[in-house]
């Protein structure tokens, strides 16, 4: 194990001893109290440090679990495509749980004609990474004031999202001339071009490929139909690219 790894302890088993430890020294009148506050300043960074271990360590096996996300609406009648934060989280969610993280946003208003989206990204442990949107409301077409703040910060919620987590999708997820010219959202119709179920039965493809060619295989067949017309219809390189992980797995 390494140095890092042994590190790493959930809060609850290293902070137990050290409050009983400052509770037994405050009660000692022959205490220093400059001594006993540099005390828990030093515990405070060591907890940090591993809260920040912790995190680092979970997040770099997290990473090697999340996909590359389909494109699953389109803009402007079809000219270019991006992925849905529904689509996004569909995928992400059940990953975060695994390794212990939480995802959450606050909505700021600095000015009246600006807004800030913060996500965080928590941890377990203790520790959490933050990414920041600013935005002019998108007060194109025919959104009225409500509207055109929740497209901003619907916006600002899948950025930070994709910043933080270093999301990628499949194809060029050129959407973000919204915060420059806006266009309106587009209609649940257009939005849906999978089958229900896909992105999740993807996401549990994925983790199946890591179990070799046999188990893959037969994740495929009790697949519907559809969902497997789909994949190769759209995205026949990725079904080829899981596959060959398979491969190099011991069936």
């Amino acid at each position: 194990m390494s140095a890092v790894a042994e590190a790493v302890a959930p809060p609850s088993t290293a902070m137990v001893p050290a409050v009983l430890m400052f509770e037994r020294l405050a009660a000692n009148k022959d205490v220093d109290v400059a001594k006993l506050e540099r005390l828990i300043a030093m515990q405070e960074h060591i907890l940090a440090h591993q809260a920040r271990a912790a995190f680092n360590h979970a997040f770099a096996a997290m990473q090697a679990e999340i996909p590359t996300i389909l494109e699953g609406a389109a803009g402007d009648g079809g000219k270019w495509t991006f992925a849905p934060l529904e689509d996004i989280q569909t995928v992400l969610r059940p990953i975060l749980v695994r390794h212990g993280f939480g995802l959450s946003f606050r909505t700021e208003w600095p000015d009246p004609s600006t807004i800030k989206v913060i996500g965080l990204l928590t941890h377990r442990d203790g520790h959490e990474r933050t990414s920041e949107f600013l935005a002019a409301a998108d007060t194109s077409g025919s959104k009225n004031a409500i509207q055109a703040r929740g497209s901003a910060v619907s916006y600002g919620r899948r950025y930070t999202t994709k910043d933080l987590l270093n999301i990628t999708t499949r194809g060029a997820d050129d959407d973000g001339r919204t915060a420059i010219a806006p266009t309106p959202t587009p209609t649940p119709k257009a939005a849906t071009l999978h089958p229900s179920g896909y992105l999740a039965w993807l996401d549990a493809l994925r983790q199946t490929a890591q179990r070799g060619t046999a188990a893959l295989e037969r994740a495929w067949y009790d697949a519907p139909t559809a969902l497997r017309r789909h994949l190769r219809t759209t995205n026949a390189a990725l079904w080829q690219d899981l596959k060959a992980i398979a491969e190099r797995r011991v069936s």
